[in-house]
Formats: C-alpha cells, sequence, structure tokens
C-alpha cells in the first residue's frame, strides 16, 4: 500500500528525473565522443530522441497533477466557486473523453507498429511500437490523473456545502 501511495505522489516526477537524466548522459555521451574521439556515436541521438518523446507525454501527465495545463481562465474569473467546479469538471469531462480516444487510438497504432508493420528504428533496430506507446500510455495515466483531480473537484465541493 505504501508503494502505491509513493507511486500515486511521485511517478511522473521520478520518470521524468530519470528519464531527463539518461537523456542529458546520451547527448553528452555523444559531444565527448565526437569532439574528444572524433568517434560520432549514430545511436546516442536517436536514443535520445525516442526519451525526449516520453519526457514530453508523462510531462503532460505531471502538468494535471499540478494543475498546469494551459486553459482560457477570463470566463473562471467571473465566476464563483460552485460555478467554477462545475465548469472544471465539464472540462475534465472533455478531457477524459479525449484521454480514452488518444488511448484507443494509440493502442491501435502502437498494435499496428509492433504487429502489422514490424517496424524497426534505423540505428538501434527497437520496434518502433515500443516508442509510439507513450502515446496510449501516458494517455492513461493522464486519464487517471484527471479522474483523480474530478474526484478532488467533488470532494471540495461537498465540504464547501456542509
Amino acid at each position: 500500500m505504501r508503494i502505491v501511495k509513493f507511486l500515486n505522489k511521485h511517478l511522473e516526477e521520478y520518470l521524468i528525473l530519470i528519464f531527463f537524466s539518461a537523456m542529458t548522459l546520451l547527448i553528452l555521451c555523444q559531444i565527448v565522443f565526437r569532439y574528444v574521439f572524433s568517434m560520432p556515436l549514430a545511436w546516442t541521438e536517436e536514443l535520445a530522441r525516442y526519451i525526449f518523446i516520453w519526457l514530453i507525454y508523462i510531462g503532460a501527465s505531471y502538468a494535471i497533477v499540478l494543475n498546469k495545463h494551459l486553459k482560457v481562465e477570463i470566463i473562471l474569473v467571473l465566476l464563483n466557486d460552485k460555478k467554477k467546479r462545475y465548469l472544471s469538471l465539464l472540462s475534465n469531462f472533455f478531457f477524459m473523453i479525449f484521454s480514452v480516444i488518444i488511448v484507443y487510438y494509440g493502442v491501435l497504432m502502437v498494435y499496428t507498429m509492433l504487429f502489422v508493420r514490424k517496424q524497426n528504428s534505423p540505428v538501434l533496430k527497437i520496434p518502433m511500437g515500443i516508442i509510439y506507446s507513450a502515446v496510449p500510455f501516458c494517455a492513461f495515466l493522464m486519464l487517471i490523473r484527471i479522474i483523480q483531480h474530478s474526484i478532488l473537484l467533488i470532494k471540495k465541493g461537498k465540504k464547501a456545502e456542509q
């Protein structure tokens, strides 16, 4: 149970830390090998690019945790707290629908890349389905986070009404 609570609270933070550190080390290795040893490594650039893709999608999920996604707040400023919660819940509902659609089509895309096209990356020969799996995985993570955010909004509304 402690592990679940820890992951619930810090999953994106640690994934971002690990992926960003790995990407930085790969780029540093590329610089050292290219300019010090005059032996550029082709695979470091490709792997850093794929890590960056995962990093972007994990960051989108982390933005939900921090409630930092872009939004137009001009209407929210004019509303009272109760109406703000309703509008935020409506926005979350549409975000959930969007996330479900992205998960569904993302899984289809990953399946196609792994089992139909069987496409591999040029240098590393990693199946592209693994790279593309960032889309449905992180969309599912966003879906979980937006559901958690909605539950918190509902609980906050019930406390305010009491």
